[in-house]
């Protein structure tokens, strides 16, 4: 489905008279994005990401993005802590589980 953005004048428009506190709400969201750490190797660099089925809840005017580390690409919410996908376990300052070699006996 493809998405047709509105006319930026007609938006200006609509929205004269109103007060602004999208930005305000948008900034504090993108603060809190800026202070996260990745849980698996501490990186502080991230790609947003999301999964359209839980990108927006109900009552909340923003999106809720994962972040995607640049450093091991470990895909974790930081609104609920939950690691979605681990990446590259190898960068990690500490191993979530241990690697063991395969040992053919």
């Amino acid at each position: 489905m493809d998405l047709k953005p509105l006319d930026p004048q007609i938006t200006l428009r609509l929205l004269e008279g109103h007060e602004d506190t999208i930005t305000p709400l948008a900034a504090q969201r993108e603060q809190f994005y800026q202070n996260q750490t990745c849980p698996q190797c501490l990186g502080a660099s991230f790609r947003k990401t999301g999964d359209a089925r839980f990108l927006f809840r109900p009552g909340e005017a923003l999106p809720r993005y994962w972040l995607e580390c640049e450093g091991c690409k470990c895909v974790f919410d930081p609104h609920s802590g939950l690691v979605i996908k681990m990446g590259n376990v190898a960068k990690s300052l500490e191993p979530a589980f241990p690697i063991l070699p395969d040992r053919e006996d």
